[in-house]
């Protein structure tokens, strides 16, 4: 009975990574809500979970907020960028449902390939801020440089991080189901999933 409960029990193990990843989940959502810890607090989830990924994570939250204070300088220009590409990506999903044209077909085309690019360039600049010592500029270069080179694993990132939206797209109706999903889980769990591409790439496996 003790090794069926003990921590090595692939069962335990699990429902003990999902507990992580919602205390995770709920106190990145609280910080969001600041905005001005937004890219911070995404930074430090992924200092986390690609720390989970190699199974070095320590206790979580005490982890969680050392990163947090480590991690806020740094991420300055990266949440005024995550800023932009949210408010971006809010008004693309507006102007497509709005009852009247607000822009040129050709414009929002336009506007969602930049929003597509900048996301996919987060994907890779919020790991990398939390991941390597580095200046802005050279995490912003090697975020691109990876982008490119990676294009299978960029097109996988992009896709978790934007799930949030197309999932409310795609299920209007479940809107109210799919807030509580993301908002108790599904943003850590995504980075959790992205943390192992993310190790591969970061560790030359």
């Amino acid at each position: 009975m003790v090794k069926l409960l003990g921590p090595r029990n692939p069962v335990i193990r699990f429902l003990t990574r999902v507990c992580d990843l919602m205390i995770l989940n709920i106190i990145l959502t609280v910080l969001c809500i600041t905005v001005v810890l937004s890219g911070t607090a995404l930074t430090s989830l992924y200092t986390l979970t690609l720390k989970m990924v190699r199974g070095k994570e320590g206790e979580i939250t005490k982890t969680y907020f050392r990163a947090l204070r480590e991690n806020f300088t740094p991420s300055v220009p990266a949440t005024v960028l995550l800023f932009a590409d949210l408010t971006l990506l809010a008004f693309l999903r507006y102007a497509l449902y709005a009852d009247v044209l607000l822009i040129s077909p050709y414009a929002f085309i336009l506007l969602c390939i930049a929003a597509l690019l900048l996301t996919a360039w987060l994907a890779w600049l919020f790991p990398l801020l939390a991941r390597f010592d580095n200046s802005f500029r050279a995490h912003a270069g090697n975020a691109a440089r990876l982008a490119l080179a990676h294009l299978p694993v960029t097109f996988l990132l992009t896709l978790i991080d934007l799930a949030p939206l197309l999932s409310v797209m795609a299920l209007p109706r479940a809107i109210g189901e799919l807030a509580a999903f993301w908002t108790l889980f599904g943003i850590a769990a995504g980075a959790y999933v992205n943390s192992f591409y993310l190790r591969r790439v970061f560790d030359g496996e």
